[in-house]
């Protein structure tokens, strides 16, 4: 992400500002590497924990909250084959506030060899959330299918528990992920906890939760000038309500809401988790997108 910091501009919808960003194509080739080695194994290894969890399971089901293009999933659905070796189907439920991004997944995906049994119904300006479709690919002895579910980001958290739920047949989710800004463009922190919430009730008892969001040392040069915006209340039309919250410009110029967590991440974990176990990770990003793999690959190899 662009960090300067946004001026005399109001705050418009994720799904206005991702569906331009997803339209215009740059988001998607900001960095010579789309998936860093830390997401990859973060995946996988959490991919194995549920396998291992759950030997009776004849299918697991993963719920990408935030999918957008399927940037870092992806991988996971066009591998899943050949990289594990259980006879158990996937199911990935793929959910976003952008059709635009959910539609440049599906062509992806359609290109790899996956198709659709009925025609999508994408409805841009919905007002509601809706299952669009659903593509599908058999490989040595297993169905991997990915489920499009188009939110409203105006809806309740309670509704898209409710869509979510439907689009896995009313089952709940035995992998659940979201990569960095579907929790993080979410305003106010009640609202957010909630979110929190509704997606640790989605996910079995045994499952696997994989969130992945930005921490205290992100967008680091923006924070200290919205902390003093908040404290004069020179925040314009943002939801700029608590420290971590801040505005930055996007790679097209678009004033864009975001959190950054801090220690109050470990409240939201420790409410969703209910005594299971849970621990944090680090995944270090660089100051600017990587040039290069072997860039990636040193700046994962450091201690």
């Amino acid at each position: 992400m662009a960090t300067r910091s946004a001026r005399n501009h109001s705050y418009v919808s994720q799904r206005s500002i991702y569906d331009e960003r997803y339209a215009a194509g740059r988001y998607d080739h900001r960095s010579a590497v789309p998936v860093l080695t830390a997401e990859r194994a973060a995946l996988r290894a959490a991919m194995n924990r549920t396998i291992h969890s759950n030997p009776d399971a004849a299918r697991i089901s993963l719920l990408d909250f935030g999918y957008g293009t399927g940037r870092v999933t992806n991988e996971l659905i066009t591998g899943y084959a050949r990289e594990y070796t259980v006879a158990k189907n996937l199911r990935v439920v793929a959910y976003d506030v952008s059709s635009v991004g959910l539609r440049k997944a599906q062509e992806a995906l359609c290109g790899a060899g996956f198709a659709s049994k009925k025609p999508f119904a994408w409805m841009p300006d919905s007002t509601t959330g809706y299952i669009a479709g659903s593509v599908y690919k058999g490989e040595a002895d297993r169905t991997v299918t990915v489920v499009f579910v188009h939110a409203c980001e105006g809806e309740s958290p309670e509704a898209m528990s409710q869509l979510a739920l439907l689009a896995n047949g009313g089952d709940p989710y035995l992998l659940t992920t979201s990569w960095y800004s579907g929790l993080g463009h979410v305003p106010g922190e009640n609202l957010r906890r909630e979110y929190f919430y509704r997606l640790g009730a989605l996910t079995a008892w045994d499952g696997e939760i994989v969130l992945a969001v930005s921490a205290t040392g992100d967008l680091a040069e923006l924070q200290p000038e919205w902390s003093k915006k908040l404290a004069s209340g020179a925040t314009g039309d943002f939801p700029v309500e608590m420290p971590g919250d801040v505005v930055y410009d996007t790679e097209l110029g678009q004033p864009n809401f975001y959190h950054v967590f801090s220690t109050e991440l470990n409240g939201y974990m420790s409410a969703i988790s209910e005594g299971r176990p849970w621990w944090v990770e680090g995944i270090r990003y660089p100051g600017e997108e990587f040039a290069s793999r072997e860039a990636e690959q040193a700046n994962y190899d450091l201690d």
